[in-house]
């Protein structure tokens, strides 16, 4: 149901995570190359310079981030079965922890190694939304597990 804070919680979360398709998550700076890095691929943007990844590079990060949507949409629809709920809204926690985890200790470490330049994340707004995401993840399960101790304590009362 639309009127539930769960609901607004969980659209909050899916916006949050569909921005990272338009945001960078990471800037990678020196005097021969510039080069951006998003949830899509790495994008040079030196005009007459290559990429040094495969375009598939990034496209555990982008399954990741369209599954973390896919079971926050999937969770709001299911309004009724507040037990499966919670469950789906749990899995899309680690899931985005994984994200996150992958992003920080995995992704941007291998950038630096490859192409030898310390990420910048000054001015960058995408690094920030997966944590943003979270965050919205996070306070919906809770305001479900509110919303069903509230229904199990009104059904011992009849």
């Amino acid at each position: 149901m639309i009127q539930r804070i769960q609901t607004v919680y969980l659209s909050l979360s899916i916006i949050a995570i569909a921005l990272l398709f338009f945001f960078p998550i990471a800037y990678f700076y020196s005097e021969l190359a510039s080069l951006r890095f998003y949830i899509t691929g790495i994008k040079n943007m030196v005009p007459s310079g290559g990429l040094p990844f495969p375009v598939w590079f990034a496209a555990p990060l982008m399954v990741a981030d369209l599954a973390v949507m896919a079971l926050a949409a999937v969770t709001i629809s299911l309004y009724k079965d507040r037990p499966r709920q919670i469950k789906l809204t749990n899995i899309a926690v680690m899931l985005n922890i994984l994200f996150v985890l992958a992003l920080l200790f995995i992704y941007i470490p291998m950038i630096e190694k490859h192409t030898l330049i310390k990420a910048d994340y000054a001015g960058t707004f995408g690094i920030y939304l997966p944590i943003i995401s979270l965050m919205f993840l996070v306070l919906a399960s809770r305001s479900i597990k509110r919303d069903e101790k509230l229904v199990r304590s009104s059904d011992r009362l009849r």
